[in-house]
């Protein structure tokens, strides 16, 4: 399973959980489960071109 896969299925989840009025330490521990999901998708695309590293800007 890649990368996107596990934030769209812990997405999914979160938004499940908001839904059945979960508690928010609950919801609290998925929402940092998918950041760091998301930290890792954002790792992987260093160096790759259109990454977020190439800014023109900086």
């Amino acid at each position: 399973m890649n990368i996107k896969d596990k934030i769209e299925i812990a997405r999914n989840i979160l938004n499940n959980a908001a839904n059945m009025n979960m508690s928010k330490e609950i919801l609290l521990k998925i929402s940092q489960k998918i950041d760091k999901y998301i930290v890792e998708y954002f790792r992987e695309g260093e160096g790759q071109k259109g990454g977020f590293n190439e800014r023109e800007d900086v």
